[in-house]
Parts: structure tokens; sequence; C-alpha cells
């Protein structure tokens, strides 16, 4: 322990006698490690953590799949949830759960809430006991039993937390809901944002008045529930796949019009469904600020050997009076922890900002993100990063002073040159080390941000600037159907004659709402057989809605006015949907029937094609669609309102909330935004990706020239008396330029050789990530190379040019 001290006593003298050095060398290490830290503490975050749930491992996001759809993951209806529930073998219990809204009133403004309704167990599956009251029961999931469970955030806000609140009654959606628990404090799920505030019984749905026929605990074709489920201990997830596959072809065989392509299951872990979107992307990143890390060592490891021959003769003589060189090699490696433990800290503060920033910057899309932090784990991440670091640049270093010649260093007269060949060779290789790590993060910078703006160039086909899009939810305890119709009917003629309102109309789904309905149909004529019907995405829209989006109609008409309950059933389909359905013949007069309420209701007639639009993301595929007048389709939630202003569409938010409250004062106008926001925010994880990435390959770009800078300065330093003899001779400034940036252009260019064999293999990872731009992307990589020499030029040049001004005579008597 007593040498111990003494190498760190020893080690802290040498450090601060040399500020420049070490300054130099715990920033580049701060920078390493703090994005390392930053990037792991993300990780850990959201992929390494386990759910906060008990035995988390156990709980599995059960999934049914449409054959025409092979492994994508859907959602179950009433009748099938309850058929898995009594007949599985393989899961401790069941639960469903799904998106509602509520608007809470008589207790002061009337306020939105985000919610979900939920089955009996459903806090027993995730194993959390509300801290005020119970879980849900099975009888609560008849009509008629109207019960809640508040959110502990909701429950200290809006009741101020009410001890009592237990079997208090609370109105919502003008229906009387009964109290039975309050959730534990930063209890959350599903895991989203927002989080929910309340968690209300199936009653909604399973009341007449509730909800509506697609969300009926009867319909077995209405699939919008998801499910989770807790494996029981020791079953396998084989096991369970074994035991829901059974019931699926079970219920097939039983129900063949709603379930025969519903003979396989989908169950995933919670954890990997929650996360899988993301989980690559960030394991990219992580692999990428593991990269800066390596340069940054590479640069303290160029850093120590030039410190280290300054120190040669010290070291010398320090084996010449019996130093053993492993005591030698024992205190410079205790220098280079030094730097690693400063750096470390240094990088902690660092990462503590970037994490702040990232937050920040990322708007709800990454799972878990606000969870991030300098927890024990990452604590520990850093001291192990630190240690490791403080070796993979110390090492080599250490061993070559340690172990130069001690004769040829004395012969050398302090010079310092012993051994400059392999110190010169070793600082080169490092730096064709990070130069070739930089083009690889380069490479992959460029291609995510290429492939970003060929995301954000792409055309909707509907124009989505000057539009609001806001939600109000009108209850169904006092509005039914037709009500809902009028209320709309009413609503939208008033929204358009608000100045600087120049359209309005109401739809669901909207685009880039995260929402989308895909119903099955039939096309008069061209029979299928029971469960086998094609299917398309569906919406529900009022009149003039193509006219607000500014989406194209190709043939036919519009919705309009005359298109009301009891007149000709209508509908109107996308281009893709006409090429797909109604190949080389006009679908104008054609009929259909969608899949949605009585089977036997009358087919419509197709009274128009307009143009496809992105739907859920910039990145998707046109896709067939068809849309249906909302007032002779109400299906599934309640229609946006979205309105298209002259100007700033938010300005208009106060006139239109005063309008809808002048016509019903309970309701809650929520979920608002413009529709540019809605269309950023599904291009916000490549957006994340791309900043991040070009943000980790900016700082290896500053580090690679950094470390160019250094071996080439050094190298001037070590070549001054060479240089003095050149000059002696006749050579002029000219010819030293050029001798000093030719070897920079070999170290750079034997980089980018390196380093874009590599690139070649790995961009590979990023296929997911691109949105049409390939992995070969020439502009890119001739990019990269013009950025990388340029950057090597730049490097190279002022030790080239501080060589070409040596004075003769100084340069002669160096020694």
């Amino acid at each position: 322990m007593e040498i111990l001290l003494q190498d760190i006593r020893y080690g802290l003298r040498v450090l601060l006698n040399s500020p420049g050095f070490t300054a130099v060398a715990i920033i580049t290490l701060a920078l390493g490690i703090g994005g390392n830290t930053a990037m792991f503490s993300i990780v850990h975050a959201v992929l390494l953590k386990p759910l906060p749930f008990p035995h988390s491992e156990r709980l599995i996001s059960v999934n049914e799949t449409d054959s025409r759809r092979p492994g994508q993951p859907d959602t179950f209806s009433y009748p099938d949830f309850f058929d898995y529930r009594a007949q599985n073998r393989t899961f401790e219990s069941l639960a469903t759960y799904r998106d509602a809204s509520f608007n809470l009133t008589g207790v002061g403004q009337p306020r939105h809430l985000d919610g979900q309704v939920v089955s009996a167990d459903f806090f027993s599956v995730l194993g959390v006991k509300p801290t005020l009251g119970r879980d849900f029961r099975r009888e609560e999931e008849q009509a008629g039993r109207w019960a809640v469970v508040l959110s502990r955030q909701l429950w200290q806000s809006q009741f101020g937390s009410d001890p009592n609140i237990i079997g208090r009654t609370i109105t919502l959606d003008n229906r009387s809901y009964t109290v039975i628990g309050v959730a534990p404090a930063g209890f959350e799920f599903p895991v989203e944002y927002p989080a929910p505030q309340l968690w209300g019984s199936m009653a909604r749905d399973a009341d007449p008045g509730g909800g509506t026929p697609a969300t009926a605990p009867e319909n077995r074709g209405a699939h919008f529930l998801s499910v989770i489920g807790r494996l029981k201990p020791g079953v396998t997830l084989a096991q369970a796949h074994a035991d829901t596959d059974l019931i699926a072809r079970r219920l097939a065989h039983k129900y063949p019009e709603s379930n025969t392509r519903r003979t396989v299951t989908v169950l995933i872990p919670e954890l990997q469904k929650l996360v899988g979107n993301v989980r690559p992307a960030l394991l990219v990143l992580l692999a990428a600020v593991g990269f800066v890390l390596l340069i940054a060592c590479a640069n303290v490891a160029n850093l120590l050997l030039a410190h280290a021959s300054k120190r040669q003769r010290e070291i010398t003589v320090r084996v010449a009076l019996g130093a053993p060189r492993r005591r030698l090699v024992r205190q410079l490696l205790t220098e280079s922890q030094l730097l690693g433990v400063v750096g470390g800290g240094l990088g902690l503060g660092l990462a503590n900002w970037i994490l702040v920033a990232i937050v920040h910057f990322e708007s709800g899309n990454i799972p878990r993100l606000e969870q991030v932090g300098l927890n024990l784990p990452v604590l520990a991440f850093t001291a192990l990063v630190s240690i490791a670091a403080s070796l993979l640049f110390g090492l080599a270093p250490a061993w070559q002073t340690a172990g130069s010649d001690l004769a040829q260093t004395l012969r050398e007269g302090g010079r310092g040159t012993a051994g400059a060949a392999y110190s010169n060779r070793l600082r080169s290789g490092l730096v064709i080390a990070e130069t070739a790590i930089g083009v690889v993060l380069l490479v992959g910078a460029g291609l995510l941000v290429r492939s970003f703006q060929q995301l954000i160039r792409v055309d909707p086909h509907f124009n989505p600037h000057h539009l609001l899009a806001l939600n109000i939810n009108l209850p169904s305890s006092r509005y039914n159907d037709q009500q809902v119709v009028r209320f709309y009917d009413q609503l939208l003629p008033r929204l358009r004659a608000l100045p600087g309102v120049n359209e309005a109309s109401a739809a669901w789904p909207l685009p880039f709402s995260d929402n989308d309905a895909t119903i099955s149909f039939e096309i008069q004529g061209r029979p299928s057989p029971a469960g086998q019907h094609p299917f398309a995405s569906l919406a529900v829209v009022s009149p003039a809605y193509f006219h607000t989006l500014g989406i194209a109609l190709l043939s036919g008409r519009e919705f309009n006015l005359r298109d009301e309950a009891k007149s000709l059933p209508v509908v109107i389909v996308s281009q893709s949907f006409a090429r797909q359905y109604f190949p080389n013949q006009d679908p104008i007069g054609q009929h259909m029937r969608p899949g949605i309420g009585d089977e036997k209701a009358p087919m419509r007639e197709i009274v128009g094609v307009v143009a496809d639009i992105k739907q859920g993301s910039l990145s998707d595929d046109f896709a067939p669609r068809y849309y249906l007048p909302y007032s002779q389709g109400m299906f599934g939630p309640q229609p946006s309102i979205v309105l298209r202003s002259a100007g700033n569409p938010v300005a208009q938010l106060g006139a239109v909330s005063k309008v809808i409250h002048g016509m019903d004062k309970e309701l809650a106008v929520f979920n608002v935004h413009t529709m540019d926001e809605m269309m950023s925010n599904s291009a916000s994880q490549p957006r994340f990706n791309a900043f991040l990435l070009s943000l980790f390959a900016a700082v290896a770009l500053l580090l690679t020239a950094i470390g160019l800078y250094g071996v080439m300065a050094y190298s001037v330093v070590q070549k001054t008396h060479e240089i003095g003899i050149r000059m002696a001779l006749g050579a002029d400034s000219a010819e030293l330029l050029r001798m000093v940036l030719r070897r920079t252009v070999v170290l750079v260019v034997a980089g980018l050789a390196v380093g874009i064999t590599i690139a070649l293999g790995v961009t590979r990872f990023l296929v997911s990530m691109l949105f049409t731009v390939h992995t070969l992307d020439w502009p890119t990589y001739a990019a990269v190379v013009a950025i990388l020499l340029g950057v090597g030029l730049l490097a190279g040049y002022v030790p080239a040019r501080r060589a070409s001004r040596v004075d003769p005579i100084v340069a002669l008597r160096y020694e």
C-alpha cells in the first residue's frame, strides 16, 4: 500500500508538472468516457433495466396473427380473449387493456384524462396491488359495474390525496364511477407517453351505451384489445406457444367466419415488445460511441508516447540505478490510471449534460427515456470503462518506454530518441486506426443523414401546412351515434365561419396520428370463403375532409351533406385500392360492403377515387384505403377535428374552444397538434439516430484531427536536425512542406483504405435504419473521403509550415 501511495504521489507530481499534456489527455478521455456513459445510461434504462413488476420476465404480450400478415402481431376481440382466458393451461392469468379517453367533470373545470379500459385481473397479472383499495373483480366486467382505479398523481393533484377516496363516486363521461383503488406511486402501464391517469372497468364496453359496435364484447370480429399474461412458474415460451396455438386452431374451426385466418399466436416478452423498435438503433449508437472511446484512447496513447520520450533519460537513469522494469511499468500505468480516473470523473459531468440534452431533444418516442440517469449500474460502468481505457492507452507506451535499450539511450546524449523507429511506427499505426474508425463513424452518420434527408423530402400527397388537429370526447351517456353526427354537423359550419379558418372537417384516423384500422370487405360479384375476405385500411370522414387536407380527387365526387344515414350507402377508395382491386376498369359505380356492423347490410356504391396519402409515417408504402362518410358509418373512436387556417393554426385554438364550449360546456379539448408537428413526430426516431451518430462522428473527426496533428508535430520535432541539414544543403521551404504533407497523406490514405473496407461490412447493420439509401451510397463515401483528406491536410499543414520555417543554424544546434 505504501508503494502504491508513493506511485500515486509521484504520478500526480509528474502530471501537474506538464499541465498542457495533462489537460489535453483528460479532456480527450472525458469526451470518450462521457459519451459512453451517456449512451450506456440510455441503453440500461431502455433495454436492460427490468420492468418494474415482480418476476417481470414472466410477463408476456399475447397476440393473435392474421395469415394475410404472417408473423405480424395482431390484437384480440373480447370473445377470443374470454376463450383464451378460460382454455389456456400455461398462464396464471390474462388481462386486456385498450386506450380510452375520459372527461372528468364535477370537480372544477372539465378535464380530459388519458386512461385505459381493462379487464379483471389487470393489476394481479402485473403483480401490483393498489396502495389504497383493490383490483378489479370479474363481476365488474359486466354492464352497469362502473369502477375505476386512479393513478397516484391524479389522486394527489385532483382529489387532494383524500384518504377516504375509496368508495367515492366521480363523474366520468357523465356516468358515475366508483373509485375502488389508487395505484402505487410510479406505477405506469402500459409504459407509454402520456402515462395513463386512470384505469376503468370493462363496463364501459359492456354497456350498450358505453361504447360502439366495434368495442362490443360480443363482436368476435372486432380486434382492438391488447392482452398481457403472466406465465406459470417453470413454463417456457415454447410451451405457451403450443398451448395458445392449439386454442387458436380450435377457435378457427368453431368460428370460421371470423377466425379462419387466426390459427397462430405470437408471444413476445413484454420488455421485448416495449423496446423492439428502438433496440437495433440504440445498440448501433452504443457501438458507435464505443468507437469514439477507442479513438480517444489512441489519442491519449500517442500523447503518452510523446510525453514518455521527453522522460526517456529520467527513466534510463532510474533503470541504471537498479529500478526493476516491472516497477517502472507499474509507475507509468499508475499515471495512466490517474488520467483515467480524472477523465472518468469529468466524463460523468459531461454525461449528465448530454443526457439532459438528449431527453430534451427526444419527444417521447423512445420508451422509458425519462428514466435515464447516473444510477449505480451506470457509475459502475463508468468506473470499469475508465479503468479499462487507462490500461488500453497506457500499457503499450509504458511497456515500450520501460523496455528501451539503456546503452543506446545513454549514447544518444539525452536527446530522447532511443526506440524512435518503434515509437514512430506505433504512433503512425494508432493514427491509421483512428482514421479508420473515424471513416466507419462518418460513413454511418452520412448514410443516416442522407436517409433522413430523403425521408423528410417525401411528399405525403396532401398539404400538412396550416392544419390544426384536436379531439373532443362526447360522452356516450348523453350522445348516441345519431347525436354525435348531429353535433359534428352543427359544429363544423361554426368552425368554418371563424375568421381566418378556411375549412374544417372531422375524421378518424388522421394521418400521422399513430392510429389505423384494417377492416375486411366484400366486392359485389366476387364471393370469397368465410373468413377469407380481402382487407384494407378504413377511415371515417366528414364532408370536405379531402378538400381540408388537400387530398386530390382523381375521379368521381367527394362526400357531401346529402350522404346521410337514410340515403344511398357510399364509399370512396384510394388510388392504390382501385389499382389493386379494380385493375383495368373504372371503380366508380362498383359496389362493396365493409366488414363492420351487420353482415347483411346493403352494398355501398363507390362514388370517388382519391390520391394515396402517407398515413402512418413518411417511410410507409402507399396502401389500399377506403373511406366512409361518418354519417353512414360511425366506427371506432369519435373523429378528430381538423381545420385549415390562413395563418398560424395554433392561434385559432382559443376561438375553436369557445365554439365547442358554447355547444357543450362540459367538453374538454385535448390532443391539440399541428399536422406539421404530427408529421415531424413520425420521423423523430430517424432524426434522433442521425443526430446522435452525427454527433459521435463529429467528435471522432475532431479527435482524429488532433491525433494526426500530434503525430506530425512530434515528427517535425524529431526531424528538426534532419530538416536543418536539408535546408543547409539547399532544400527550399516548398520542398520541406511537401515532405511533411506527403507523410500526412500517406497516413490518411492508409486509414481511409482500412476504414472503407471495414465500413463496407459494418454498415449492413444499418439497413433497417435506412430509407431509400443503399449502404454502398457512393456520394456518402466520396464525401467522407473528401472530409478526411481535407481535415488530414489541415492537421498536417501547421506542423509542415513550422518545419518549412526552421532556421538552419538553430536546427543544426538542436539537441
